[in-house]
């Protein structure tokens, strides 16, 4: 039974990973991007802040710049630390969400979009559960 159980969590471990994107850019080429984000939800407290990291995978031969955008629900703010990001720079980045006071409490989606200079955008979801401050 002992045997059983170390690839059984090492299959859930490595499905819960990332969450990734449908390409961008080119899709079905080496000339397209994904974004990947968190699978797990982060929890946020109401009137806090936390830092969610993400990045851009790119293709072998994906060598544009990518503008990026965030839409949220109301009363939770985000936060991009770049807008862009150019050919060649580093492709991590990170948001910081930051829900309200009197954010309704629960799961919500926050959705990113990274649109390349050329080509077709793509968009990744993440969840944040936002709870009581006491």
């Amino acid at each position: 039974m002992r045997k059983l159980i170390l690839p059984m969590v090492a299959v859930i471990a490595f499905q819960v990973g990332c969450n990734k994107s449908p390409e961008g850019g080119t899709p079905g080429s080496k000339d397209s991007f994904k974004i990947k984000a968190p699978d797990m939800a982060t929890t946020i407290k109401q009137d806090n802040k936390e830092t969610v990291k993400l990045s851009l995978d790119r293709g072998s031969d994906f060598k544009k710049d990518v503008k990026l955008t965030v839409d949220s629900p109301d009363k939770i703010k985000t936060e991009l630390s770049k807008t862009t990001i150019k050919a060649g720079d580093d492709a991590n980045f990170t948001i910081t969400v930051s829900p309200a006071k009197d954010a309704p409490l629960g799961d919500h989606k926050v959705k990113v979009t990274g649109t390349p200079d050329g080509g077709a955008a793509t968009s990744v979801e993440f969840t944040v559960k936002v709870e009581k401050n006491p």
